[in-house]
């Protein structure tokens, strides 16, 4: 188990420690070549550097991987920098991944058993019996519980996208119950399957990253392919809800230049898109506010994603 993480780590400390190796990099400064490195953990990524023997510690172990550092804490441009004197591939009986994986402060189960009431309120038949037969699916659900939301973004920890559905799921309810032409067990299945495809989409190892079918499908087509397939497997889904539902999945992001291959075009997904569009920037915005703001700042750092910083507010005295 680790002792010491990213967060904990301070100017003139001496580390012997695990942490995931994100990246590695040899690079060359006034004429001398030194090894860049990404070090990180749940509570956060620091950046390593090797200014002895660079070439040789570069061969110790491949981005992805858990090693062991030895080395101290230094400074550079106001952040912590681990200035290392060695490093070794981690055993896998040295390290437990809970450690390097950040994980949702809520109980996986609970999320779950939420997940299966929501199920059980759906009227229409058809929509039920999808639902059902998705949830027949053991290795499907087992991924559901512990795939992030997002790699960096937004619910970036095991347990995120399933939070991140039920929060969906939630504004719709909302929406539904105060627009009468809406077809509530429609939006709500479309709110539990959005995002379906990020199972396939992200892989946990020292940290998250993409699969390859997430870099070369992306969640929204296989989202669109696990639901067809479910419907494929049943008796006379009807065609035209399964039109809809399909667009839903389609459509939600919004825009053809965030990977819709449609925009939205029925009052279901336009709401849908709005409540998964709500919640993702909610939940980024209040992650960079929880880390940022203890650091004493008035303003985040600039965010390239949104090209935007963000207000903190005031230091808030104890």
């Amino acid at each position: 188990m680790k002792a010491l993480f990213v967060k904990d780590l301070k100017p003139g400390t001496q580390v012997t420690e695990f942490f995931v190796l994100r990246r590695k990099e040899i690079k060359e400064y006034d004429g001398r070549r030194f090894l860049k490195l990404e070090l990180g953990d749940r509570t956060g990524r620091v950046e390593g550097v090797v200014w002895d023997n660079p070439e040789r510690i570069f061969d110790q172990a491949q981005a992805g991987e858990i090693v062991k550092v030895k080395g101290w804490v230094t400074t550079y441009k106001e952040e912590p920098q681990v200035k290392v004197e060695g490093l070794r591939k981690a055993k896998e009986a040295e390290v437990d991944l809970s450690d390097f994986l950040p994980r949702s402060e809520k109980d996986l189960e609970s999320l779950y058993q939420e997940f299966k009431k929501v199920v059980s309120s759906i009227e229409n038949r058809d929509l039920r019996g999808l639902l059902e037969l998705l949830m027949e699916d053991f290795p499907l659900l087992e991924k559901l519980k512990k795939t992030p939301g997002g790699k960096l973004w937004h619910h970036a920890y095991v347990g995120g996208l399933l939070e991140h559905t039920l929060k969906v799921v939630q504004i719709c309810e909302k929406a539904s119950s105060m627009y009468e032409l809406v077809n509530r067990d429609l939006l709500i299945t479309g709110a539990l399957l959005h995002d379906i495809g990020k199972i396939k989409t992200y892989s946990a190892k020292g940290f998250f990253d993409y699969t390859d079918e997430g870099r070369l499908v992306g969640h929204i087509v296989s989202g669109y392919e696990i639901v067809d397939k479910k419907i494929q497997a049943m008796d006379s889904f009807p065609s035209e809800l399964a039109l809809q539902l399909k667009h839903l999945i389609l459509s939600h992001q919004g825009q053809l230049e965030f990977a819709s291959p449609v925009v939205p075009q029925t009052l279901e997904a336009i709401i849908l898109h709005y409540a998964d569009e709500m919640d993702a920037k909610v939940d980024a915005f209040s992650h960079i506010i929880k880390t940022q703001k203890p650091k004493g700042k008035r303003w985040s750092d600039w965010i390239h994603l949104i090209k935007r910083y963000i207000y903190l507010g005031e230091e808030e005295n104890d």
